[in-house]
């Protein structure tokens, strides 16, 4: 039996590390602790999105599955879906609730590194240091103030992941697979698939490189068990999650990810998004040295030029005064972004010092991997290198931002760190190769910052060419709107233009080389504190107090520069209130309507959600004929297509710069009864129809419908003389009632978002079927008489997808409570004294 002594010594590593751990996270965000939150751009635009489906949940206890707020109506199964049977997710995925976020991120995220160091066989010290680089990483505040959740918890579980792949392949095979299963589980339900992937990349790297190294050593049939368990995890975890995954990959074929129909052959082949759309968001190779210097590149998008410096000097002797304030600092080639993905000057050195000293099974998979990550970041910038992997990696084509494979390069560089502070404590490296391998770790990593920082701004243009364009044009316009042909005539247009560029360039690389002079010092700092250790100078523990000091001295304070405590407002600032225009249009208690609202940009934007079903929001992954819809229509407010989507309000900017409701009153209803019907050839002619079509009389389908539009257009027009009606009177996310009266039988057109894959329609309770028409939307052919239609959605196939869920994760708790329950036999066998 343990003494309390020993006991003690060993559970304060964990005790020191987890109060570190929240004493930094609540640090950071104090202002949480007051009741204060961070007005979240994504958070406020999901509170929209999932508006009606959260009131739904509330008001009748059921899930609609789906969501009429966004985009005329579309599946929830990106949006918000419950999912009881992922049991995972439900229970052992509340133990992050114990703390609130946005401090929980942090907190969860040093701690799951951690654990995960653990399991690679470090020193719980040294995995402090290597926790604190990983969860303070710039990446981590820029998503968290942007409100990408999905994302943050995503990258939370991710290591813990790659820990039970670890345990798997080297440790205990059993406890490895349950471990992964569970963690895997957890990770594929934070519902964040590009984050899953590329970290699935870095877990097949390491099973390659245990594949040689079995190779090698000849024990194939070794490797080949540890891979079924590993292989029985994976299968296990995505059971567990058998639902989200079952209908978000039957729905994506419907979305834009899924590709148009209106694609050429060549383009709809590719089955994923264009290369341009996927592409867009790039890391520039050059701007690939922020992971070093911070500021490598004038900081974010959002960061101008400085109302004392260079810029602002220049500008004002030319009488722009203020100008400065509204041009960008940030020369990369990223449409825009939020910051760079600095990752630590230390952490940096360190993983260089690991590439030196960890053994080259633990090292060169992780380097590897490193690379490859870093290659497909610059995504356009080595296109032919972007193209092969659309090609060849399986299910690469559905991403977009593919700057985001710099989480793997955020993850591996601490793990490298890591890998080779162990080497350190555990005294395995004899001195001379220690200063040899710290000369070489501070030599190229500092030397770089060194260069940079006294010559950087004679090696890259920071912008001069694009600056110097940007800013001629702008004077021209100027001296065009004030009649100054002089000026024009003389060229001073262009001399402004590039004395200006060159003002901002000098700025730019003073900038840089600012700090580059401040990550020279982190790295001096962290290979001081080596050096003394290799003198004997300082212990162990005293080393990694320092690195972990520096951790914090590098990484917090160039956090602060994106997210801080100004950043917090109280939560009432952070509600969506109702406009004037809003409450306007909420006096109008007609079911069905819809809303377009012109005073943001209708189509990125969810908050009109929140009040109204909107023909526009915000969602990466719409239905795909939807988005043709906006692209071909919407986008240039065609009437007719805003009628036929029963839009009866516009909100624009009134006379007072506050939104105001237009009402429109050639809105066509909830439902109408056409006269005739016309069958497309094709689907671009389908939608081409739209504007030369009166879609009051006429409805256009597509050309499956054919056959039936001959047929029923054979048996005569409809007596337009003849009084129909056709009314919305129940309204629900998932369900429609209408009330309709017709002499003889007839076609109505429902202002509905066609969905075959789980609505279903019923007339006085009996099914019938129904057809695709005006492009997007739903008719039917209905009996005459005083009927009722009904409207039911339930996503096709539930019983079975959840049965499915639930009987893998009882599986995934059993072995989890298996290996626990080993764990704890064994240790009580260990602490048995011998007779």
């Amino acid at each position: 039996m343990d003494s309390p002594k020993t006991i003690i010594r060993r559970l304060l590593p964990a005790a020191a590390a987890l109060a570190l751990f929240f004493v930094v996270s609540a640090a950071y965000f104090a202002p949480q602790f007051r009741g204060e939150v961070l007005p979240q751009h994504d958070v406020v635009q999901y509170e929209g999105m999932s508006r009606d489906i959260t009131e739904m949940r509330k008001a009748t206890g059921e899930d609609p599955q789906w969501t009429g707020g966004m985009f005329g109506g579309m599946p929830a199964y990106l949006i918000n879906v419950a999912y009881p049977a992922q049991i995972v997710k439900n229970t052992v995925g509340r133990v992050v609730k114990v703390i609130d976020t946005p401090a929980a991120f942090l907190f969860f995220a040093m701690t799951a590194m951690w654990l995960m160091l653990l399991i690679f066989g470090v020193n719980p010290w040294v995995g402090i240091v290597a926790a604190l680089a990983y969860g303070l990483s710039t990446y981590f505040l820029l998503i968290i103030g942007a409100g990408h959740i999905t994302k943050m918890w995503a990258l939370v579980y991710a290591p813990l992941m790659m820990g039970g792949a670890w345990m798997t392949l080297r440790g205990n095979m059993w406890a490895g697979g349950a471990l992964t299963a569970l963690t895997a589980s957890l990770e594929i339900g934070a519902n964040h698939p590009q984050i899953t992937y590329y970290f699935l990349v870095a877990m097949a790297a390491f099973w390659i490189s245990e594949g040689i190294a079995a190779l090698r050593g000849k024990h194939l049939k070794e490797f080949s068990k540890r891979t079924a368990v590993l292989a029985a995890a994976g299968i296990l975890a995505v059971g567990s999650n058998f639902s989200p995954l079952w209908y978000t990959a039957a729905h994506s074929k419907e979305t834009m990810r899924g590709g148009s129909e209106l694609a050429s052959t060549a383009e709809a082949s590719q089955n994923g998004l264009a290369l341009d759309y996927a592409t867009a968001w790039s890391y520039g190779r050059t701007e690939t040295f922020n992971l070093l210097i911070p500021d490598f590149m004038g900081r974010e998008s959002g960061t101008t030029f400085s109302p004392d410096g260079e810029v602002a000097a220049v500008l004002n002797d030319y009488g722009l005064r203020g100008a400065a304030q509204q041009l960008p600092a940030y020369w990369g080639t990223q449409p825009y972004t939020g910051g760079p993905t600095y990752l630590g000057a230390a952490a940096v050195f360190l993983a260089a010092l690991g590439i030196a000293l960890a053994r080259g099974r633990n090292k060169w998979w992780i380097v590897a991997v490193s690379v490859l990550m870093l290659l497909l970041a610059w995504g356009r910038n080595l296109m032919w290198f972007t193209e092969l992997a659309f090609d060849l990696l399986p299910g690469y084509n559905k991403f977009r931002t593919v700057s985001m494979a710099l989480v793997v390069v955020q993850w591996a560089v601490p793990l490298l760190g890591a890998l080779a502070l162990m080497r350190l404590w555990r005294d395995e490296i004899p001195r001379e190769r220690l200063l040899r391998a710290l000369a070489w770790a501070a030599g190229v990593t500092g030397g770089l910052c060194l260069l940079l920082a006294v010559a950087g701004g004679s090696l890259f243009d920071f912008g001069r060419a694009e600056s110097a364009s940007m800013m001629t044009e702008q004077f021209r316009h100027l001296f065009e709107a004030n009649n100054m042909q002089d000026y024009l005539k003389r060229g001073m247009d262009a001399e402004m233009g590039i004395a200006s560029a060159n003002a901002m360039a000098a700025e730019r690389a003073s900038m840089m080389q600012a700090d580059a002079w401040r990550s020279l010092l982190m790295i001096l700092l962290a290979a001081g504190g080596v050096a003394l250790f290799a003198l004997r100078r300082i212990n162990k523990y005293v080393l990694t107090a320092l690195l972990g000091a520096v951790m914090l001295l590098d990484l917090v304070p160039v956090d602060l520069r994106f997210l801080s405590h100004e950043n917090f407002i109280s939560a009432r600032r952070r509600q969506i209130t109702a406009t004037a225009a809003d409450k306007a249009i909420l006096a109008d208690k007609e079911p069905g309507f819809r809303v377009m609202n012109l005073t943001v940009s209708p189509f990125q934007d969810a908050t009109t959600s929140y009040f109204h079903r909107s023909v526009g929001g915000y969602h990466g992954a719409k239905l795909a004929r939807y988005q043709d819809l906006i692209d071909r229509y919407l986008s240039y407010r065609n009437d007719a297509v805003l009628d036929m989507l029963n839009t009866r309000y516009l909100i624009v900017p009134g006379a007072d710069g506050q939104p105001e409701a237009v009402r429109r009153p050639t809105a066509f209803g909830a439902a109408w009864f056409v006269d005739k019907i016309v069958a497309a050839d094709s689907p671009q002619l389908e939608i081409d129809l739209l504007e030369k079509t009166d879609l009051k009389t006429t409805a256009v389908t597509t050309p499956g419908d054919k056959a039936f539009a001959e047929e029923w257009q054979a048996g005569g027009q409809a007596d337009t003389a003849l009084v129909r009606s056709i009314a919305l009177t129940e309204y629900r996310p998932n369900y429609l009632k209408y009330e309709y009266t017709t002499p003889e039988e007839a076609v109505a057109v429902f202002s509905e978002i066609f969905y075959d894959h789980g609505w279903k329609a019923y007339v006085d309770g009996e099914a019938m079927p129904s057809f695709r028409a005006d492009y997007i939307l739903r008719a039917m052919k209905l009996p005459a008489g005083a009927h009722t239609v009904e409207w039911k959605f339930r996503a096709p196939g539930w019983t079975a997808a959840e049965a499915v869920t639930l009987i893998s994760s009882l599986v995934i708790l059993l072995g989890a409570a298996a290996a626990i329950a080993s764990w704890i036999r064994q240790k009580r066998k260990e602490n048995i004294p011998d007779e």
